[in-house]
């Protein structure tokens, strides 16, 4: 990483657009995001060529509250891969495609996933909530990825609220704007208990939980300190580990004595560096050139 790469080097970002202009492209393999899209067009799709597995998929996949609390809590989850029609799944994978990819960008995979199907479990666990109080028939089916898209919904819009979304392609609407007014529907139409009022839960649960994480979840998230499990991050031997950790704390150490030392020459020139800040940064550099040397080698097995 050079110089140009620093905050103090770098020209402001542009302004995020959702909807219009062009999506931002991932190296490096397939996205999450692709992933969950095709995860959910997959589950769709096969039923529907095998017709003798839409019964079964959806029978025991599909969101029942009365269900839920007779213990197939495996419902929260799968709910959120099952749609109703072409239109459902289409709008739902729009939606992520749109709101997910500049998300994506800013976290980690594994942490999109994760949020990702909070929202999603918020809006079933809401939806049970309201079946177990009799306000929903415990029986009454819900399948659909909504509540995942909306809570994505409420963290751009707390993030990045003056962003621009073209509703239906044509329309261009602030997010923040959007969500109140989608979450303002749902609100409304649960308690008129108007058409499709157990979705709209479901929407509106999603939503306040992306707002929420957007507000409150990064500290949350650094507090449970996310690993990975145990059996994939185990260390072939103690020996390796320590050196490997100590390589670790070494470039990071040296990232930072670059940082320090490139401001000091941006805000006073190379003659504001003593001798000895001159010989770190030039040991700092020359480890950095081995280990990119090192970089490009790749052992045949």
């Amino acid at each position: 990483m050079g110089w140009q790469d620093r905050d103090y080097a770098s020209t402001p970002p542009r302004r995020p657009t959702w909807g219009g202009g062009r999506v931002p492209s991932f190296g490096g393999g397939q996205s999450i995001v692709t992933k969950i899209i095709i995860a959910n067009v997959i589950v769709f799709a096969v039923p529907r060529l095998f017709v003798s597995l839409f019964e079964p998929i959806y029978a025991y996949g599909q969101m029942e509250a009365g269900a839920v609390m007779h213990g197939q809590i495996w419902r929260l989850f799968t709910a959120q891969y099952l749609h109703a029609g072409t239109g459902h799944i289409f709008v739902n994978m729009l939606g992520l495609h749109f709101l997910g990819r500049t998300l994506e960008r800013l976290w980690s995979p594994r942490k999109f996933f994760t949020i990702y199907t909070l929202c999603g479990l918020a809006g079933n666990i809401f939806f049970t909530i309201l079946g177990a109080r009799g306000i929903i028939h415990p029986m009454a089916p819900a399948v659909g990825a909504s509540g995942c898209i909306y809570g994505l919904l409420g963290v751009v819009a707390v993030m990045f609220p003056h962003a621009t979304v073209y509703v239906y392609f044509l329309f261009p609407l602030k997010i923040r704007t959007a969500a109140y007014i989608f979450g303002g529907i749902a609100l409304y139409t649960i308690m008129e208990r108007g058409n499709n009022f157990g979705g709209e839960a479901c929407h509106l649960a999603g939503l306040v939980l992306g707002v929420w994480w957007a507000m409150k979840g990064e500290a949350w998230w650094a507090r449970a300190e996310w690993r990975l499990p145990s059996f994939l991050n185990r260390p072939r031997s103690k020996k390796r580990a320590s050196s490997y950790q100590q390589k670790v704390q070494q470039r990071r150490d040296d990232v930072g004595l670059v940082d320090d030392l490139l401001r000091k020459v941006y805000d006073g020139g190379i003659h504001s560096l003593s001798e000895s800040e001159k010989r770190k940064l030039q040991e700092a550099s020359q480890r950095q050139r081995e280990r990119d040397d090192g970089r490009g080698r790749v052992d045949r097995l």
